[in-house]
């Protein structure tokens, strides 16, 4: 584990993670993501304890709305379910019920002034001049959809049960001898005589007899398999299916009043940022934006940020970090802020527009609450009736009747793979998100008809499937020139791999890899300095595959490795060791690895605790929630 977090310390991945992990065992509440939906439902049992639904939506909410705000993007349930987060979050949950249980045996207390003092001293807490800031705490509380009761409650359990793992982890701190060497492991850089053969200039390599082409078909029968088909009946209920809806006019002025503020659009800033990793390269930015050097060029040569991360694009205040649009929201346009550090880095800020604020009026917004307030009129219609969908099926009645007595969509798959493709690989035509319709028929046995089931946007919908059609290999004759060419692709890399061979065994002491290479007619070219890493961005000079040979070979070794485009050949000329690291970078390493260190004592302390405490978790009552 400390390699691995090692390894991608650096990563904008792990950061997110690390904050997800921080945020869902520093903020907990009760809430739910679907709107009047019961959630009472037990999804893990954990020794004595269970974990409810409502807590892991609630949880999740939190984290979207956390994502939403750190990168001004959307990202729905799915995508966080796809992403690992709702797991993630729900092993934070167990962990969390573990280690409150453990706190409870060891008889773990606190006192309300202990509770007191962890509020009013929170920094998060307090005015500009230090003082605790009541109306600034009540709405840190709103924001996290937090009271204050259920904020005290959290800060009794919270509060024994980090005493406890700091108690854990506090002594653990990285040695220089460990410091050291690691520095020169990461740090190392090699350099390489490197020729490059190419799969695509490998030349002509024939046509294959029909012995050669039927032994190759044999042998490599995958890219001419054909998936899995399934042919099946899809009911579905979608709120855009539900007609007669209609919304008092007293009711739609009363939404109005309720949502003035959030329905009145705010200053809105279209803002771009210098990201730098510290703060000597920072000030080498500043420095030259104020020569008048162009901000992306800045950006990316001198800060070295990705050019994507720059345009952070037309965002409301609240979007943003505190920390970043209290700035952004001061500054005067085209105009470059004094730079920031955020857990990211450093930032310069510069805004480039500015959208003063609209105040929008009941005759603006009414077609929009009035289309809200049918939604989610519809959506309730949906959830009530899908119970009783259900229970008709469990019954035995049929799609087809369900359908016609309740007024469902009825839609006929005569074979799609689970891709949702058909037999001419075209995408088939569903009135709901492919990914879950197509999740369910392939999770579904041939002639059974599944439960219903909710997907994103409040719509319900269950399939029967009618025929399962296995993989099987198309016949030589019906693919014969695809056949013929991966027979030449293989050929073609044959060829190339056994030129990169020969190159790699006529290299003698005597004789260098780039003498070799020109006497055959190829270019042997020196690499600059190569890191062990390869860039982040994919422009790395060199090749995963040979790079981790190079950083295995000793000085004068000859290596060959290969990829999807060709073949390559390597003489390792130089070793490059950085002996003495900076102070600023023992410092930063060692804070690093003691991090590391903590972290897997609290994991492997959280692992072993968890063995006194069975864990039962039902996936389905997960799956139905997201």
């Amino acid at each position: 584990m400390l390699q691995a977090i090692r390894s991608k310390a650096g990563s904008i991945v792990v950061k997110v993670l690390f904050g997800l992990l921080i945020l869902t065992f520093g903020v907990w509440g009760i809430g739910d993501i679907f709107r009047n939906r019961p959630t009472d439902t037990v999804i893990v049992t954990v020794g004595d304890q269970k974990i409810h639904g409502e807590e892991l939506q609630a949880a999740v909410r939190r984290e979207l709305d956390r994502l939403r705000q750190e990168f001004a993007a959307a990202v729905d349930v799915q995508q966080a379910k796809n992403m690992g987060i709702v797991d993630t979050i729900l092993e934070a949950l167990i962990d969390r019920s573990v280690a409150e249980q453990e706190a409870a045996k060891l008889r773990l207390d606190v006192s309300d002034e202990v509770i007191r003092a962890a509020v009013t001293d929170n920094p998060r807490f307090r005015a500009p001049d230090g003082r605790f800031d009541r109306a600034l705490f009540n709405a840190v509380l709103a924001q996290n959809h937090l009271n204050e009761d259920q904020f005290v409650a959290m800060m009794r359990r919270d509060i024994p049960l980090n005493d406890l793992l700091q108690a854990l982890t506090a002594g653990a701190a990285a040695p220089q001898s460990l410091v050291d060497p690691l520095y020169r492991y990461r740090n190392e850089k090699r350099v390489a005589d490197i020729v490059a053969l190419p799969t695509a200039e490998a030349g002509d390599v024939g046509q294959p007899s029909e012995t050669e082409l039927t032994a190759f078909y044999d042998t490599h029968q995958d890219p001419f398999r054909t998936p899995e088909y399934r042919g099946f009946t899809l009911i579905s209920l979608s709120p855009s299916d539900v007609e007669g809806i209609e919304i008092p006019e007293a009711k739609l002025k009363e939404e109005f009043d309720q949502r003035q503020e959030e329905l009145q659009l705010p200053e809105r800033r279209e803002v771009q940022q210098i990201l730098a990793p510290s703060e000597e390269k920072v000030k080498e930015a500043g420095a030259a934006l104020a020569a008048g050097k162009d901000w992306k060029d800045v950006a990316t040569t001198i800060a070295g940020q990705d050019p994507e991360t720059i345009e952070l694009g037309l965002m409301r205040r609240e979007e943003m970090p505190k920390v970043l649009s209290d700035i952004a929201f001061d500054l005067p346009l085209n105009t470059a802020s004094e730079p920031v550090k955020t857990p990211l880095g450093w930032h310069i800020l510069r805004v480039v527009k500015i959208e003063p604020p609209v105040i929008v009026t009941y005759e603006q917004a009414r077609s929009r609450l009035e289309a809200e307030l049918a939604r989610d009129e519809a959506e309730d219609r949906i959830y009530k009736v899908a119970n009783r969908i259900d229970d008709a099926l469990a019954g035995g009645a049929s799609l087809e009747d369900v359908a016609a007595k309740f007024g469902l969509k009825t839609t006929l798959v005569a074979a799609a793979d689970v891709q949702g493709t058909d037999l001419e690989r075209k995408p088939v035509a569903l009135p709901l998100p492919r990914d879950a319709v197509f999740k369910l028929v392939f999770a579904t046995g041939e002639g059974r008809t599944s439960r219903v089931t909710e997907s994103r946007g409040g719509a319900i919908f269950a399939v029967r499937v009618s025929k399962v059609t296995p993989p099987a290999v198309k016949p030589l004759a019906e693919v014969k020139d695809q056949a013929v060419e991966a027979w030449q692709a293989d050929k073609r890399r044959e060829k190339v791999a056994r030129t990169a061979e020969e190159l790699a065994a006529a290299v003698k002491p005597d004789i260098g890899l780039a003498a070799v290479a020109a006497e055959r007619g190829f270019k042997a070219a020196a690499s600059p300095p190569l890191p062990r890493q390869p860039s982040r961005d994919g422009t790395a000079p060199t090749p995963p595959a040979l790079l981790a040979k190079l950083f295995a070979a000793k000085p004068g070794e000859v290596v060959t490795a290969a990829d999807a485009t060709g073949s390559y050949v390597a003489q390792l000329t130089k070793v490059e060791i950085s002996e003495t690291p900076p102070p600023n970078v023992v410092t930063d390493q060692a804070r690093e690895l003691t991090e590391a260190m903590r972290g897997d004592l609290r994991a492997e302390y959280t692992q072993a605790v968890r063995r006194r405490y069975p864990v039962e978790i039902r996936r389905e009552a997960i799956d139905r929630l997201f």
